[in-house]
């Protein structure tokens, strides 16, 4: 069985030239677990199974496995199926980039004839994607110096997750297109109201902001009720950062009484370069 690092090292062999330099954007040549680009800027892949592209300590103290692990268990248990099943209809072949990939549930389960690339600022949220059983290169890296090359990507995927459009459409494909999964006025109102949050909200300048680089953009509204397992009831109450701004209190009191359902309510957009 190969070891993750030899699992990695083979996907970079066969996707080199999608990949370049975040900080010079030059092309990279694998060197024995290393990508070095013409500029001599280094980056070894690690015995976990992928590559730290950042260049300064990212603040992800609340990214931490605490949040990703119940997360996971709720996206497998199909919490958003509906909403994977829609993005499917919009991807095209080639190479897939999910930004914010998190964990990695999101990208595993999705069924794509292509090659996966995945990235986070969140080291636990890598090393537990670096885990599941399924063939993508996933790296640290920072929104705004992607470690891709210009026209690689014919598809990015962006969920729940800031945008930074000025690289999306560089390392986009001429005919790529953008799949932005953007939470609407009921998203988890369950979890919102057990913690004293406002029910609703408004995302209009996110989406108006999306418009505004594709004009031609296509959005479709899902709105939809999940039944949560009782096995992962307290799971929901964890898997949002929401949680991070409440007091233990309320905490306490919450999972006595944790919500059965949650509301997906999101927009998804897509956008063509």
């Amino acid at each position: 069985m190969l070891k993750k690092i030899e699992k990695a090292y083979m996907y970079l062999e066969q996707n080199l030239e999608s990949l370049s330099c975040p900080l010079c954007h030059t092309s990279f040549s694998l060197e024995p677990y290393a990508l070095r680009c013409e500029n001599k800027h280094t980056f070894n892949l690690n015995k976990k199974g992928y590559i730290n592209f950042l260049q300064t300590k990212a603040d992800t103290q609340h990214y931490t496995k605490k949040m990703f692990e119940p997360r996971r268990r709720l996206i497998a248990a199909g919490m958003y199926a509906p909403v994977l099943k829609e993005i499917e209809t919009a991807l095209l072949p080639g190479n897939l980039l999910d930004v914010g990939t998190g964990e990695g549930k999101f990208l595993e389960l999705l069924s794509y004839q292509g090659n996966k690339f995945g990235f986070d600022i969140a080291k636990d949220g890598i090393e537990m994607a670096t885990d599941l059983p399924f063939s993508a290169f996933l790296s640290l890296a920072d929104l705004t110096r992607l470690p891709f090359a210009d026209g690689s990507i014919s598809s990015v995927l962006n969920i729940f997750t800031p945008s930074n459009y000025k690289e999306f459409n560089r390392v986009l494909q001429s005919e790529g297109n953008i799949i932005k999964i953007v939470p609407d006025r009921y998203y988890l109102q369950e979890l919102r109201k057990v913690y004293g949050f406002p029910v609703n909200y408004d995302n209009t300048e996110v989406i108006q902001r999306f418009k505004q680089e594709y004009p031609n953009a296509v959005e479709k509204e899902l709105h939809y009720n999940f039944e949560i397992p009782e096995e992962l009831r307290l799971d929901f109450l964890e898997m949002s950062p929401l949680e991070w701004a409440v007091s233990t209190e309320i905490k306490t009191i919450a999972r006595k009484i944790p919500p059965m359902q949650a509301t997906i309510h999101v927009q998804v957009l897509v956008g063509q370069k």
